[in-house]
């Protein structure tokens, strides 16, 4: 069974939605699989000036997925509040997300993604597994 990971630290991570889509794929390159995770701690245009109650720092959104030729995976960060200034001074204009995917404790692929804090991102991988 693989992992695919994401984390970040990040101290605003609470303002994106984030979503996973993963499609499992044979050697001739036909999906035999799908799996997909969504984590949206606020609904898009919230516009919240706070983190929501309980939320903690370290954030980590994961799909787990069976042996198969290849991946291909696509990772959406999607503002649901922006920052309270459109000036840039002492705020971050990107973060880090940790993107991995595991063969049980095995790290058999790893990427940092830089996410614009102002507009997200989105980014399609194509990883070879066998």
């Amino acid at each position: 069974m693989y992992t695919l990971r994401l984390t970040t630290s990040y101290a605003e991570n609470w303002r994106y939605n984030i979503m996973l889509t993963l499609s499992m794929r044979n050697s001739e390159g036909v999906q035999v699989g799908y799996r997909s995770a969504e984590d949206s701690p606020l609904p898009v245009g919230s516009n919240s000036e706070s983190a929501p109650e309980g939320w903690t720092r370290r954030r980590e959104v994961s799909v787990e997925f069976s042996e198969c030729h290849s991946v291909r995976f696509y990772v959406y960060f999607l503002p649901n509040s922006l920052p309270q200034t459109t000036t840039l001074a002492g705020f971050k204009t990107e973060f880090a997300v940790q993107v991995k995917i595991l063969k049980g404790a095995e790290e058999v692929f790893a990427d940092k993604l830089m996410v614009n804090s102002f507009g997200g991102c989105g980014k399609e991988y194509v990883v070879q597994m066998a």
